[in-house]
């Protein structure tokens, strides 16, 4: 049986046992850096909300990537992490690994965690214990350790984490990772351990496990994530509840699995009808349905659709788009919008800009020319061959033109329209644990759905010992905009922010995360620029590998 031991600094807690819902968010950053109160990283706290940042970095990845602030160890040590809806574990790398003591392409940028460093910190099970494979060739093998860990101004005892003493990059930087899915999917041979959505529910911090996320127009730094809570600012129209799919091979409800029904496209003004009439649920999976089975993965950059609707749909009307997947930037202008029927049931449109991304050099964080004129971007729907899984992987093209509820204990999916760039104050309700907790914190314009059925991934129980949680002295990566950007990932004369081109992690050991570490045909960048630079686009990417 688990406990959960609260200290007395907990005096922001004292009103409630649920108040405090970790929010990790960001505001654009205005010019005047030193008198903003962003700049200061003042973020007010709506009903004891606990305020960070979840930035986006172009420099890191194709496409870019979104990414949290948190700490670990005593005294604590920075981190910069991937925030990954698609894979299950938390993890950083250790500063022994060999890739982290270099300064080249495959350096550990995110920072890295020393042990030694930590007076807190135990062995929680001996390397390789944690040892996880990608889908572009990377692996990551290390012990699971445990020790205090930071996420906004909350500070957790005996977290459980992956430390990776051997980190082999094979397209880019080396990231940390904040997986948030169904613990069932960790890197892990024996022992399952509580996730970060877990931890937040067993100390009590939040009711059950749920976390809301808006990433944000892609022109902006912004992003967020809120534990336990839903903020009604952030999305505009219906908030439309679904079930989560069972997997295919199961039967259970253990990733964010939902289907695309319908798919239009608005070309100047004109509306183009392009396949309707998929099923909302695992009849979808068949390969008579028309509907596109999809896991809504934050660590995925690019929509993935199967090669033969590609062919069908997306090339003949996007024929700007060149044999590497690329194009002018002057398309993001273009009046072309997609609309994406979710379970037959919510329309979530998506403006051009979106999915139509500048790329940097990651190593000199300038943009890449376009043959022709102007800077190159990747038009970020893609086609891919069979995953195995049943689904493709809907990244960041599409999420951000989404608000969602990622509900793990009722194994649903409550999506609406995102209100990109809204300056409304938040408004931030908190969900009651039970299958009626969305419906009771959003009383308007909200559309419910029946339980689901499927077995659910349970939680997991915590067999290291119990959580101590208390609060921080200052709030973790309170700094937001561009300050929140590691300094050699600041871009120079472009656009910010974008999605990631990492997806989810699949474990040696049988980890299905981001599905089951399909490796996906990359673009072959090498000749196209002037300088003569390759640059490979992985829109699955795997994880935290770069």
């Amino acid at each position: 049986m688990r406990t959960t031991t609260t200290t007395s600094t907990l005096a922001l807690l004292a009103t409630s046992a649920h108040a405090a819902l970790p929010h990790l968010s960001i505001a654009k950053r205005d010019s005047n850096l030193q008198t903003s109160p962003l700049a200061r990283g003042l973020i007010r706290r709506d009903g004891g909300t606990v305020g960070t940042n979840v930035f986006d970095i172009l420099a890191y990845s194709t496409g870019g990537a979104y990414y949290a602030n948190v700490t670990v160890g005593t005294p604590p040590q920075d981190q910069v992490v991937i925030l990954d809806t698609g894979s299950s574990d938390l993890y950083f790398d250790a500063s022994t690994a060999s890739t982290c003591e270099t300064t080249g392409p495959y350096s550990c940028r995110g920072g890295t965690f020393n042990p030694q460093n930590s007076k807190t910190y135990s062995i929680a099970d001996p390397a390789p214990a944690f040892n996880t494979s990608f889908g572009d060739g990377s692996t990551a093998v290390g012990p699971f350790g445990q020790d205090v860990v930071g996420l906004g101004d909350v500070l957790i005892s005996n977290v459980q984490f992956g430390v990776a003493q051997e980190v082999n990059s094979t397209t880019g930087y080396a990231i940390g990772l904040m997986g948030v899915g169904y613990s069932e999917n960790e890197a892990v041979q024996q022992h399952p351990y509580p996730n970060m959505p877990e931890v937040l529910r067993d100390t009590g911090v939040i009711n059950s496990r749920l976390y809301s996320v808006f990433l944000n127009d892609v022109a902006e730094y912004s992003g967020s994530i809120l534990f336990g809570g839903i903020d009604t600012t952030k999305y505009t129209g219906e908030l439309a509840t679904l079930n989560i799919l069972a997997d295919i091979n199961t039967g259970a409800v253990d990733q964010f699995v939902q289907t695309v029904t319908g798919l239009s496209a608005s070309i100047s003004g004109k509306t183009i009808p392009l396949f309707s009439g998929g099923s909302p649920n695992e009849q979808a999976y068949t390969q008579t349905d028309t509907a596109l089975p999809v896991l809504l993965d934050t660590g995925s950059s690019a929509w993935s659709v199967p090669t033969s609707y590609y062919e069908k749909y997306i090339a003949p009307n996007f024929k700007f788009v060149d044999s590497q997947g690329s194009c002018s930037c002057s398309h993001q202008n273009d009046d072309t919008t997609l609309t994406l029927e979710f379970g037959a049931k919510i329309n979530i449109t998506v403006p051009i800009r979106e999915f139509v991304v500048p790329i940097y050099n990651a190593t000199t964080n300038q943009p890449y020319p376009y043959p022709g004129g102007g800077e190159a971007c990747a038009f970020m729907i893609v086609p891919a061959q069979s995953t195995g899984q049943g689904f493709q992987t809907l990244g960041d093209a599409i999420l951000r033109s989404m608000y969602v509820v990622f509900d793990l204990d009722n194994g649903q999916l409550s999506l609406a329209q995102a209100k990109i760039n809204s300056t409304d104050a938040p408004n931030i309700v908190t969900v009651s644990a039970g299958p009626s907790g969305i419906a009771k914190a959003v009383s308007t314009s909200y559309s419910a759905a029946p339980s689901n059925t499927n077995s659910i991934a349970p939680e997991v129980m915590n067999a290291t010992g119990s959580f101590t949680v208390s609060t921080a002295q200052s709030t973790i990566g309170s700094a937001t905009g561009t300050a929140a950007v590691p300094a050699d990932a600041q871009v120079s004369g472009g656009a910010s922010g974008t999605g990631s081109s990492s997806g989810g992690s699949s474990s040696s050991t049988g980890s299905k995360g981001a599905a089951a570490g399909l490796v996906v045909p990359r673009s072959d960048w090498s000749g196209l620029w002037v300088a003569g630079i390759s640059v490979a686009m992985a829109v699955l990417g795997a994880g935290i590998v770069l």
